[in-house]
């Protein structure tokens, strides 16, 4: 075979293997980077007091009663996941500890997503019926210091809420918001366009700690009971109010 026929049956060669090199790869490119089956979300969870940023253990933020009131501590669970989409509907049946004071305890993860543009998402804070119960869950140290006592009917506590805040004669004192019990779990629905199309997508809810003493009931620290575990009434209010709590940002 003369020198330019090798050549030319080298190039043949070369040009073959290419060619199946690119065909094997498009298919996994293409879905990975370009129309994934699943994508990813992550929910930040941060504490305000109205528009301004909560620093843990300023007292220094004021409610809608009056009371000038700081937050030390923020415990709570959120479940029962629900994104709506004109076409698709995304259900988590997770559980999640959350403490916006620890970074790592500060959000949530949501996977295999669906994509779409989900148009509404429903959550609880607190846990259902079914879950709500002694011992469900695995007892890491978050979940048996959220314990609610069997003496008090069992289960966990839905939300901590701790602080301090001046009373009407300016003099610091403490409060508990606890909630707990399966009549007091917290349905919160937002509304809200969510882009959800491609692997990994950052959300923020802000916690507006000011919603928790206002809408419907105005509850004052003054003249209601600060200390909430043992007094239903108390926690039907605070559960009440506590339903726009969260609004929703999409960061990416």
């Amino acid at each position: 075979m003369s020198r330019s026929c090798k050549r030319i049956e080298s190039l043949k060669l070369f040009a073959t293997i290419l060619l199946a090199a690119v065909v094997f790869c498009f298919p996994s490119c293409k879905k990975e980077s370009i129309d994934p089956t699943y994508s990813k979300a992550k929910f930040t969870i941060q504490m305000y007091s109205a528009d301004t940023k909560i620093v843990w253990d300023n007292v220094g933020y004021s409610n809608a009663a009056g009371n000038t009131f700081g937050v030390s501590n923020a415990n709570f669970y959120i479940s029962g996941i629900v994104m709506k989409s004109a076409t698709k509907t995304y259900t988590s049946k997770k559980a999640f500890y959350i403490d916006p004071k620890i970074a790592a305890k500060s959000y949530f993860l949501l996977d295999s997503i669906p994509p779409a543009d989900y148009t509404e998402i429903t959550m609880y804070i607190g846990l259902d019926k079914n879950t709500n119960k002694s011992n469900s869950l695995i007892a890491t140290t978050d979940n048996v210091n959220m314990a609610w006592p069997d003496m008090m009917g069992g289960g966990y506590h839905f939300l901590k809420l701790e602080g301090s805040y001046l009373d009407s004669l300016n003099v610091t004192k403490g409060y508990a918001i606890h909630l707990g019990k399966n009549e007091n779990l917290i349905t919160v629905k937002l509304t809200k366009l969510m882009h959800q199309k491609y692997w990994n997508h950052t959300y923020t809810l802000n916690f507006n700690v000011n919603e928790v003493f206002a809408n419907p009931y105005k509850y004052d620290l003054d003249l209601e009971a600060n200390y909430t575990m043992s007094d239903s009434l108390a926690m039907l209010r605070i559960k009440n109010n506590m339903t726009d709590v969260f609004t929703l940002n999409q960061d990416n």
